[in-house]
């Protein structure tokens, strides 16, 4: 018993970082909006929205110690044909295929060949909005 509880355990260890990030789902039409109050300085949140397919596109929403808000899709230009995404952990975006790490204020600019693909986005009246045209050109990219 006390062997098949060791490998029980073993194996939830193993799954864990297969396990992906929850995102908070987004709905619209036209355009996805967050309030600008749900980012703190420093942090990322990780968002979904599901296109007409059904399928999860994700993408990441930082604000900067600026207070500039970045907006990537949750995948690289290089890495994103594993469909790995990112973690995110003090502050920083972590590829989880190649290791590459990049601060918030840096996140869209990458190093080598993992670049953060960015999302366009605009700021008003306390919201950050985006189009769901711009985030439906990334289908290819999950």
């Amino acid at each position: 018993m006390l062997g098949l509880s060791l490998v029980a355990a073993i194996a939830l260890a193993a799954a864990v970082p297969l396990v992906r990030p929850r995102c908070v789902n987004l709905r619209g039409t036209e355009t996805l909006s967050v309030p600008l109050a749900r980012l703190a300085a420093g942090a990322v949140r990780r968002f979904c929205y599901r296109d007409s397919a059904g399928e999860r596109l994700r993408f990441l929403l930082a604000r900067g110690a600026d207070g500039r808000v970045h907006a990537v899709f949750d995948a690289c230009r290089q890495c994103y044909k594993f469909h790995q995404g990112y973690d995110v952990a003090h502050g920083m975006l972590i590829c989880r295929l190649c290791g590459n790490r990049y601060s918030v204020d840096h996140m869209d600019r990458g190093e080598a060949s993992c670049v953060p693909v960015t999302l366009p986005h605009r700021e008003n009246a306390g919201r950050v909005t985006i189009k769901v045209s711009d985030v439906k050109s990334g289908t290819g990219l999950f």
